[in-house]
């Protein structure tokens, strides 16, 4: 895919916030009619209270790098996201953004539904400043990324949740942003889709564009992010490599949960004899199994232990969670007791290809609530005897008919 090239940016970085603080007013004096509500206009309501969303953050990001905001429900990251796109305004402090800022917030929005999707395209690309003659350079490479060939002079109230989204995300990545703001958009789509999702926000990078990253999703904050910020009651509280920020966000998660009772301390595949393993043949099963340390007296009621699979490029091929037994067979250890959990991936169907596992402990139905978290790296390689082709292994049949004759439908046949 060609994206639109990048332009020369000349200020040192792209976005830069000092000591940006961001204020509201709480008030609890409740009105209960339009006597009241027409009072407030001209005398001032009384029992406010402040609230600082914000408060005294200040960090930069240089042309082409990527930064993940990270932190819990109420940290400050939507109000951030909300000064970057001028939709609010500091209380205090200064923002330095040096270039055009596009968002990803929600895909699709500036949607006409009765519009066709090709109409849509051009009625996007004004919204973001392009002229119908720079649009229409642009619609083929749009339409193609979309998937939507056969359906883009089809009226969008007619598309799927799915070819909607999919329309909005390669309109925004064709519009030569200059900065880029994300907020969990990231897994839209199918697996294809989203690993051509990530290859076109890795060229952006690569062409200059630097990319703001909102998500609860660690590990794509991990995988994507060169840096990472984390923001918690307002504060900013850590800030540096993605990797060592996003540590120190699943530390927060698992100090707010209340137990300690058990720590995820490993995950690793195994190959046929039990051993530890680092390559995997294609098609065959895969085996994994995480160790976890239990060393209170009982194990809670409200855990879980997930698996989930990426590809090469962070895109999520599946996950699964397991509610934890409140009694489990153990062995005794100095400084607690030891748990293995073991799980099995029949029949791989990914041939060939690096893949990312990662165990999670969790308290269910939270999904910010990272108890702990384990990760490993393995190798699939295809068989090497193998009449199959592709990156897929799919379960398939064939067979020759017995008598020789061939079936026609009456439709085909002359």
């Amino acid at each position: 895919m060609a994206l639109p090239r990048r332009r020369t940016q000349r200020a040192d970085v792209a976005v830069e916030f000092r000591d940006v603080s961001r204020r509201f007013m709480l008030y609890h004096e409740r009105r209960n009619s339009f006597q009241d509500w027409f009072i407030g206009l001209i005398r001032p309501r009384g029992n406010a209270e402040e609230f600082w969303a914000l408060r005294d953050v200040s960090f930069s990001v240089g042309w082409g790098e990527s930064l993940g905001v990270l932190g819990r429900n109420g940290a400050g990251k939507s109000t951030l996201l909300k000064l970057v796109t001028h939709i609010l305004e500091p209380t205090s402090g200064e923002i330095s953004l040096n270039g055009d800022t596009h968002a990803m917030l929600e895909l699709g929005a500036g949607f006409h539904p009765e519009l066709s999707g090709r109409d849509n395209v051009y009625l996007n690309g004004s919204i973001y400043g392009h002229d119908r003659q720079t649009m229409a350079e642009r619609i083929d490479s749009i339409v193609e990324f979309a998937d939507l060939e056969q359906f883009i002079d089809t009226p969008v109230k007619h598309y799927s949740s799915g070819m909607f989204m999919r329309l909005g995300f390669a309109i925004a990545v064709h519009m030569d942003p200059e900065i880029l703001v994300i907020d969990e958009v990231l897994a839209v789509g199918d697996a294809n889709f989203q690993a051509k999702s990530h290859r076109a926000l890795h060229q952006l990078k690569d062409q200059g564009t630097t990319i703001l990253f909102v998500s609860h999703n660690a590990e794509q904050v991990r995988s994507f992010c060169d840096k990472a910020i984390l923001l918690e009651n307002g504060r900013l509280i850590d800030s540096g490599k993605a990797e060592d920020v996003v540590d120190h966000y699943e530390r927060l998660l698992a100090g707010s949960s209340g137990t300690d009772s058990m720590e995820l301390m490993r995950l690793r595949v195994l190959d046929r004899d039990g051993r530890s393993a680092e390559t995997v043949i294609g098609g065959d099963d895969i085996e994994f199994e995480a160790l976890l340390r239990v060393s209170g007296d009982s194990i809670p009621g409200d855990l879980t232990l997930g698996i989930d699979v990426y590809d090469a490029d962070g895109v999520h091929l599946f996950g699964r969670s397991s509610a934890v037994p409140t009694e489990l067979p153990m062995n005794e250890v100095d400084g607690g007791k030891l748990a293995t959990a073991k799980g099995r991936i029949h029949r791989m169907p990914i041939r060939s290809g690096e893949l990312h596992l990662v165990a999670t402990l969790q308290r269910a139905g939270d999904a910010e609530q990272v108890l702990g978290r384990s990760e490993t790296n393995v190798d699939v390689t295809p068989p090497a005897i193998s009449a199959e082709r592709g990156m897929l292994h799919l379960d398939q049949e064939w067979h020759w008919a017995a008598d020789g004759r061939v079936q026609v439908d009456q439709k085909d046949g002359k």
